[in-house]
């Protein structure tokens, strides 16, 4: 296992307790989020934030979504409907092949 490094952060504490409540409904601690959060950063070579005056009016529907897939899991998920439209896709990608095919054989 990789070695770690304890980070020191100074935060509100009103803040902290608000950002925790959330992530408990979501299943979620601060230290495995902050984890993601750099490994993302690291990842993606930039801060992945939606900057917004108005960012604050969308964070509550997007909380519920999340939660509400989390707690669907697997279940939420139509199997077979899910296998039918993967099957359309491919077919529809193998047929626009055949067609480029055939013009360029022209």
């Amino acid at each position: 296992m990789a070695k770690s490094v304890n980070m020191c952060v100074r935060i509100d504490p009103e803040l902290k307790a608000q950002a925790e409540e959330i992530l408990d409904q979501l299943g979620m601690n601060m230290n495995g989020t902050i984890n993601m959060f750099l490994t993302q950063i690291v990842r993606e070579k930039r801060v992945p934030l939606n900057l917004s005056l108005n960012a604050g009016d969308n964070i509550m529907p997007d909380i519920r979504i999340a939660k509400q897939e989390r707690e669907q899991g697997i279940e939420g998920v139509d199997a077979r409907s899910l296998l039918e439209e993967m099957k359309r896709i491919i077919a529809d990608a193998e047929a626009k092949e055949s067609s480029f095919e055939n013009k360029a054989a022209i």
